[in-house]
């Protein structure tokens, strides 16, 4: 699963530096012409003349962007232009948290412990964690005024790897800080809007009015990156039921985004299967390819959103929608799924109001889905819903946050037919961060988190042909079937 770490997004621009052919009278050959000279050198703080391509992207001093999808959008400065005129910018974030972490998962007793009950130890309470991105944005201007280019998000987030040989890792040693591609996507933008194509959100996710919080605070946000997550055996059920919106997917698409009229732009995106990446079949696999009809297909979204002043009060909404195809085989012998699961179907609805340093918002969200993007539910299963509100306020360099959420998905019947109680997650949370200096983030924040009703294995309904002989709501500490997660969690963020 895919998480997001800030509910906004930003629009890269796009530019390149036409080179200019300056006619020169003929001279004798005794004058041969001399070489023009070279401009000098902007300073590292001035501001580039007016209708260059430095100008065009230079943004103020201090600015402490985070990549195309943190709320500053992008870096500093552009770099000089290359020998075809197009400017390459570099943009990212070192993030450096520390937890306390109280899961009931983590203890001697529970469905994430495996091994002698008798000589099981529970889970060790602190942790630290890294993480980093690297952006490069490459941009351009081409004569009649439209611009194009591309970017590269490079991360290190949570990337698998352990320091051992044990049979647990398979003799697969690594350091957990390998990089790979989260974002890989190229576009041209002009008054009739902006098309992207390559690895990317979908538009949904892209432009939807989510809950504003502190960093790192939110239903799916740093602080789940220190707990258990479901592991082979607890079945396909996601973690976080509130992420399915979080997370739009980096699926290779197409995607296009509207210029704003009167306050109201919308947003359109295609992807005809839910892999990335440059290869045509499944990376871990030389039998199943992309093409072969095992995950989600043809994911097609759409969003209105409006953005609007009116006195001191700055307002946001937006309607999203989602819907795509479910897999039709599944494993290597490509036979058809039966019975197959239900089409992928989300909306959100969202709005945000903001005045006197303050931001309050909420978003409501339903559907046919489990968890991620990619997550399909059986035959006859009842839709999944969830709810989040949000506040933050800010006051000079501090800002303080809150939210609060509940989901709720359908656990479906047992094998005799007897209903098992709905799924329900409940998340709350409360967070601050202070700009210590420009581009460097301190932060805080308190995470409560009662999961309960979690099915050993994937929902379904008896009679629908689904195997329900071994499902089971999943037992903890003393025999709850709620799960109780608390993490404290705090660090600092030096964004550029």
């Amino acid at each position: 699963m895919r998480k997001i770490l800030l509910g906004t997004t930003a629009v890269v621009g796009l530019a390149l530096l036409a080179p200019v052919a300056n006619a020169q009278q003929a001279r004798p050959a005794a004058r041969p012409a001399a070489a023009p000279a070279a401009p000098p050198a902007l300073p590292a703080t001035s501001v580039a003349p007016a209708g260059t391509a430095a100008a065009i992207f230079q943004t103020p001093v201090g600015i402490t962007g985070a990549g195309p999808h943190g709320a500053d959008g992008i870096p500093n400065r552009p770099t000089t232009p290359t020998t075809s005129g197009i400017i390459v910018r570099l943009g990212g974030f070192f993030d450096f948290s520390v937890a306390n972490i109280s899961d009931s998962a983590d203890s001697a007793v529970g469905p994430t412990r495996t091994g002698n009950v008798n000589n099981r130890l529970g889970r060790q309470r602190n942790d630290f964690r890294t993480e980093a991105e690297l952006n490069v944005y490459v941009d351009g201007l081409a004569a009649n005024g439209m611009r194009y280019g591309a970017v590269m998000e490079f991360q290190m987030d949570n990337m698998g790897g352990r320091n051992d040989n044990s049979a647990a890792n398979n003799g697969a040693n690594g350091s957990g800080t390998g990089v790979d591609l989260d974002e890989l996507y190229g576009f041209v933008k002009g008054s009739w809007g902006e098309l992207r194509f390559g690895q990317e959100d979908n538009a949904q996710d892209l432009m939807r009015v989510a809950p504003p919080g502190t960093l790192w605070l939110g239903v799916s946000s740093g602080w789940d990156e220190f707990v258990a997550q479901p592991q082979s055996g607890l079945g396909g059920t996601a973690p976080y039921l509130m992420s399915s919106f979080q997370d739009g997917g980096d699926a290779t698409k197409i995607i296009y985004l509207s210029p704003q009229f009167f306050g109201f732009d919308v947003g359109f995106s295609y992807a005809p299967q839910n892999n990335e990446g440059e290869r045509p079949d499944v990376p871990t696999s030389n039998q199943v390819f992309q093409r072969d009809r095992t995950g989600v297909m043809n994911a097609m979204t759409g969003i209105i959103r409006y953005r609007g002043t009116f006195g001191d009060f700055g307002v946001r909404a937006s309607f999203a929608g989602l819907k795509a195809d479910s897999a039709q085989v599944t494993g290597s012998s490509l036979e058809r799924t039966n019975p197959r699961t239900q089409n992928l179907t989300m909306y959100s609805a969202g709005l945000l109001v903001a005045a006197y340093g303050f931001q309050v918002g909420g978003e409501y969200a339903w559907g046919n889905y489990n968890g991620p993007l990619t997550g399909t539910i059986n035959p006859k299963l009842d839709s999944s819903d969830h709810w989040i509100l949000g506040a933050t306020y800010t006051l000079g360099a501090w800002q303080f946050g809150g939210q609060y959420g509940v989901a709720k998905q359908d656990n479906g019947t047992n094998a005799a037919g007897d209903n098992f109680k709905d799924r329900e997650q409940t998340y709350w949370g409360i967070g601050l961060q202070y700009t210590m200096a420009p581009g460097m983030i301190l932060f805080a924040n308190y995470n409560q988190v009662q999961d309960d009703n979690i099915l050993n294995g994937a929902a379904g309904v008896n009679g629908t042909g689904v195997d329900l002989s071994t499902r089971a709501v999943q037992k903890f500490k003393g025999g709850s079937t709620t799960r109780d997660i608390d993490v404290l969690m705090a660090g600092v963020r030096v964004a550029f």
